[in-house]
């Protein structure tokens, strides 16, 4: 059987993720579509809105054949090790095309546009244009390096840049994957405005609409599979999660944390440690914790993550190592009988149940970092969960 893999977070799956899923099997010719798909922590250090068997269950139920988890620290790691996981876990699962959305839908210009940005000579630039501009940020230096190096900027679109970081997994891992990408319509990724009828949303804007009114309010723009699915998640009580209710844990673990302990955990160094420490002292919840340690130097994406990667004491290494393991999600008929065969051959585990875990010390590092992350996010549910209940859930399987 022909694949095509698609890395997301269906953060909820909408009209426009149902828009690059057809796209995707027509370019390729795919019989089966396989989505790695973030668990529970999004790529800018968000709380999903819904955990990953949920949004499984919705993908799965709009035309997705198999559902595997991107595990946490991966799921909300920088795009480099975002899109690295992301790679892995599809050729690990034998995956022949990868397809992603993209603002300018070109692939031969985003080709060029990595291989330039990914050169030896550039990245050598790029170290001592920080040295000498220590005030800006790494992308900052990375964007303003490029437009003096080749005369235009790079690409600007949040889908666009995440492109090149696949097509730069794909090249450091030889992978034999194919790359496809379709032109992202309507709004755009971090478009919060309410969307208008007709047009394809934002992932954003939606869980905006959500919190702010109500799921009936994003019926429109969901496919109905889907809003039945979370309409039965809120019924169960098992959506919308809400970050707000982690704030007193969250800013309690940064006022008693010693900040020279944290500075050695990925993404906290540079001095970020002591600046979520210190502007814990003074916040009063999440919200004005990562307003206070915000400056010029870190967005608010790699505060957020940062946030995530301190409690759960993750380090740079447990970014960077392959998945020790991954979690089936959801899938059909289709997608378990292509499970079924690769697995004669596969050589990462995919877990259908806790007594799955392999006994190596890195599932047992990978296992502990989630138990500790889940911990935690199992209160942000309307009716907060016991620690531990989504270790013991299922994958979403449709027979039908």
């Amino acid at each position: 059987m022909r694949t095509v893999g698609i890395i997301c977070e269906y953060n909820p799956f909408h009209t426009g993720h149902a828009h690059q899923l057809a796209a995707a099997r027509q370019a390729t010719g795919a019989d089966v579509t396989v989505a790695v798909m973030s668990e529970h922590i999004t790529q800018r250090g968000e709380l999903a809105i819904a955990d990953g068997y949920v949004r499984a269950q919705a993908a799965v139920r709009a035309g997705v054949d198999l559902v595997i988890g991107l595990p946490f620290p991966y799921s909300s790691a920088p795009a480099e090790f975002f899109a690295l996981a992301g790679v892995r876990i599809l050729d690990a699962l034998g995956v022949d095309a990868l397809h992603f959305g993209s603002e300018c839908g070109d692939m031969d210009a985003l080709q060029d546009c990595t291989e330039r940005l990914y050169a030896r000579e550039f990245i050598d630039e790029l170290t001592k244009y920080q040295q000498s501009h220590p005030s800006l940020g790494v992308m900052q230096c990375r964007d303003e390096l490029y437009r003096e190096r080749h005369g235009h900027p790079l690409p600007s679109g949040s889908n666009d840049l995440l492109g090149m970081t696949y097509l730069h997994a794909l090249t450091r891992e030889s992978s034999p994957m194919r790359p496809y990408t379709v032109k992202r319509e309507g709004q755009a990724y971090v478009d919060a405005a309410t969307p208008l009828q007709g047009v394809h949303p934002s992932a954003t804007a939606l869980r905006a609409l959500w919190r702010d009114e109500s799921l009936e309010a994003l019926r429109p723009h969901l496919p109905d599979a889907v809003w039945s699915t979370l309409s039965h998640a809120v019924d169960q009580h098992l959506a919308p999660a809400d970050e707000r209710a982690l704030s007193s844990a969250l800013v309690t673990f940064y006022r008693t944390s010693d900040a020279k302990a944290l500075s050695e955990c990925y993404g906290l160094e540079g001095g970020l440690a002591d600046r979520l420490c210190c502007a814990a002292r003074e916040a009063t919840d999440l919200a004005s914790l990562l307003r206070l340690a915000a400056t010029r130097r870190y967005t608010d994406a790699r505060i957020r993550r940062s946030v995530w990667y301190g409690f759960c004491g993750v380090t740079e290494r447990d970014v960077t190592a392959p998945p020790a393991y991954v979690r089936l999600l959801g899938a059909n008929a289709r997608g378990c009988a292509y499970l079924s065969d690769i697995r004669k051959r596969c050589t990462l585990h995919v877990l259908t149940k806790p007594a799955d875990l392999p006994s190596t010390p890195e599932a047992s590092r990978q296992t502990a970092i989630e138990q500790r992350l889940e911990h935690l996010i199992t209160l942000a549910y309307p009716t907060p969960q016991p620690s531990g209940s989504l270790v013991r859930r299922r994958p979403y399987i449709d027979k039908s």
